[in-house]
């Protein structure tokens, strides 16, 4: 079969290597021979990675945004489903650094990292906005149609496609808690909860964290519907 498109430029022996820049991505974890602890390359590949998908959810949440500004607001929801599914991946991988013994991690924390903390993130600290990104959106969408969020519970098979991106904005508001929960178990596991962290912040202060939802007036109307059903229990 003869080759149907150009030859990429770049290193590797293949279009596939020289596409995904393979030995560029290689280049960028730590040799061998410099590892502090063999446990490193797991610890230092997790975060890049993790930075990689922190980055391309940041990507889609605009793409999102752009979708409801412009009433499409199925494919808003079809791209908040999917920052959902990479935020479960994060989640997901955090249960792999928990395979890693505290004792080694004490070895890569104080030989290796500087005063590096994941509190420094840009992924993750550009992910805490999605609220304020999505949110004002949303509730001009909802105001365009004349309806309310507590009305779309009411009747979400009347307002499907607006009970769509709001299940969507829910489900990755509480996908994101959950990993934000993870991280904190982790962070338990591996160094307790009464060390400070290399930023000097408690460990146990990750806890407010998994209580701050990304859309709590969604939150708030689940409550509000209940009670107008006047549940006895």
């Amino acid at each position: 079969m003869s080759h149907t498109g150009p030859i990429l430029e770049g290193r590797g022996d293949s279009d596939y290597e020289r596409y995904v820049r393979v030995p560029e991505l290689l280049d960028l974890q730590k040799p061998i021979d410099k590892l502090s602890n063999p446990e490193e390359r797991l610890f230092q590949v997790t975060h890049q990675t993790a930075e990689l998908w922190l980055h391309h959810i940041d990507y889609e949440v605009n793409r999102a945004a752009a979708a409801i500004d412009a009433d499409e607001i199925e494919l808003a929801a079809d791209l908040l489903n999917r920052c959902r599914l990479i935020v479960d991946l994060l989640r997901e991988q955090i249960l792999i650094l928990e395979t890693m013994a505290p004792v080694d991690y004490h070895q890569i924390r104080t030989t290796s990292l500087g005063r590096g903390s994941g509190q420094e993130s840009p992924g993750f600290n550009r992910l805490l906005d999605v609220g304020k990104r999505i949110w004002p959106r949303f509730r001009e969408a909802i105001a365009r149609r004349s309806i309310s969020v507590i009305e779309i519970e009411r009747e979400p098979r009347k307002h499907y496609a607006a009970f769509r991106l709001l299940q969507a904005m829910m489900d990755y508001d509480e996908s994101f808690i959950k990993w934000r929960f993870s991280h904190m178990r982790l962070a338990f596991r591996i160094i307790g909860d009464r060390v400070l962290s290399l930023k000097g912040v408690p460990a146990a202060q990750l806890d407010a964290g998994t209580r701050e939802p990304q859309f709590p007036e969604l939150w708030s109307a689940i409550s509000e519907l209940t009670m107008e059903h006047k549940p006895s229990y």
